[in-house]
């Protein structure tokens, strides 16, 4: 919805999914404010909040982590409103290739593709 810029104005992103909450499967509303933050030694740091609004559940939950890269690595620790997950990337070109650790629970991998 706004793209970041420098100074004060952060990012402000609205959106929706279709997402299952601890067994429930709905959809979800969601809005959240992020804004880079400096760097400190090589890492740059940039934390993310907001909410998100569960439809089946009638419910209002917190959503918020922080994204820390250092050059081609990252790494991303977030909670979704049920859960906390961790991740940790590498860019390869136009290609992110991550580990992902869902929940804190179940391993993963993701390959995405930039055009």
């Amino acid at each position: 919805m706004l793209s970041e810029k420098k100074g004060w104005q952060p990012a402000i992103i609205l959106g929706t999914s279709n997402d299952d909450f601890n067994d429930v499967k709905s959809q979800s509303y969601y809005g959240t404010v992020s804004k880079y933050l400096g760097e400190f030694g090589n890492f740059q740091f940039s934390p993310y909040a907001g909410a998100t609004y569960i439809d089946e559940l009638s419910d209002l939950r917190p959503v918020a982590g922080i994204h820390i890269r250092n050059g081609l690595w990252s790494a991303m620790f977030s909670y979704s409103g049920t859960n906390e997950h961790l991740s940790f990337s590498r860019l390869i070109g136009n290609h992110t290739a991550s580990l992902i650790y869902w929940g804190l629970k179940y391993p993963g991998v993701s390959w995405t593709y930039r055009f």
